[in-house]
């Protein structure tokens, strides 16, 4: 157990074993919404680059984000399906112990962290990368489970691909040790995303 649970309440039961999800079919069904606030903050300041950490299938970062410089940043194995699919892009195998100096203006991370065995390792990955916004998000344990009494809310989740599930306020205790919250909101109620957007702690 690492930094109190990593935010999370005490009595919450974390999986321990790596258990990858495939996502390389998948298109704009999930997280949408994390992409179009991140496509609005490039044009509201004239941006010009996005990363993508844990980019899937590439689908929403080709498709919205087409006519910037972009970055994904994914496993080996679906990395070989993205060079193929969409040569000329940049794709980068995420990881953690490799610094590729990636400078861009925003950088999603969306709803990767509750599938990492230890997030504090992807945080570390996430501070090798200069960036103006970063947008986080993950699914709001709360409003997964929603109000009745249920065995998933002290854990481990019922999504076997899941590490751990957060609360909207653990994960802003926990972001919030990292990075500067600029706004912190369920982004889509129905899939209980919670995304926060923020900026390096110094700025």
């Amino acid at each position: 157990m690492k930094k109190n649970n990593y935010c999370i309440k005490n009595n919450y039961q974390s999986r321990s074993k790596y258990d990858h999800h495939d996502d390389r079919c998948l298109k704009d069904g999930w997280q949408l919404e994390v992409y179009l606030r991140a496509l609005g903050l490039m044009k509201k300041y004239n941006f010009t680059s996005v990363a993508d950490i844990g980019c899937g299938s590439g689908y929403k970062l080709m498709t919205y984000f087409k006519e910037y410089k972009t970055i994904g940043l994914e496993l080996l194995e679906p990395l070989q399906h993205l060079k193929s699919k969409y040569p000329g892009r940049t794709w980068l195998e995420s990881n953690f112990d490799i610094n590729y100096n990636i400078n861009v203006d925003v950088l999603i991370c969306s709803d990767v962290i509750e599938h990492v065995v230890d997030p504090d390792t992807l945080i570390d990955y996430i501070n090798k990368i200069s960036f103006k916004y970063l947008i986080l998000s993950t699914p709001d344990r709360d409003l997964v489970y929603g109000r009745e009494a249920s065995k998933y809310k002290t854990g481990p989740p019922r999504n076997v691909t899941h590490q751990r599930e957060w609360s909207f306020e653990e994960f802003n205790k926990y972001i919030s040790q990292y990075f500067k919250i600029l706004d912190h909101y369920i982004i889509n109620y129905r899939q209980a995303t919670q995304s926060i957007i923020c900026v390096n702690s110094e700025r």
